[in-house]
């Protein structure tokens, strides 16, 4: 099993490649967006993680964690999509919208209906 230490490494190693990466001009400014939106993801990520062990709650605080990203995210794209600030030519629409209706019947099944 690999330890926090070297995980945390091969992350500086990854890095110090991307940077050798741009400092060279191989890497386009919009693989760099991609990256940055997955460096945030991480840092949200590993904070939810440390306070969820804080609070000692089994894991439910990541959870919870999660379920804010996603409704955060979600909400976020349909504002685009109704501004028009968000083009659904894309063929990733077909397959947000495939898993959104997973989505939707996984959570109906889970979630007890409210009376």
């Amino acid at each position: 099993m690999e330890t926090l230490a070297s995980q945390v490494n091969s992350i500086r190693l990854t890095l110090q490649a991307v940077e050798a990466q741009v400092g060279s001009g191989r890497i386009q400014k919009d693989a760099l967006e991609e990256l940055k939106s997955a460096v945030d993801e991480i840092r949200l990520r590993i904070w939810a993680i440390m306070s969820a062990a804080a609070e000692g709650s089994d894991g439910l605080a990541l959870q919870r964690f999660r379920l804010r990203r996603a409704i955060e995210f979600c909400d976020g794209l349909n504002r685009e999509f109704e501004s028009g600030t968000m083009s659904a030519r894309h063929r990733e629409c077909a397959i947000l919208q495939a898993v959104l209706a997973k989505l939707t019947a996984s959570l109906a099944k889970a979630v007890p209906e409210a009376h």
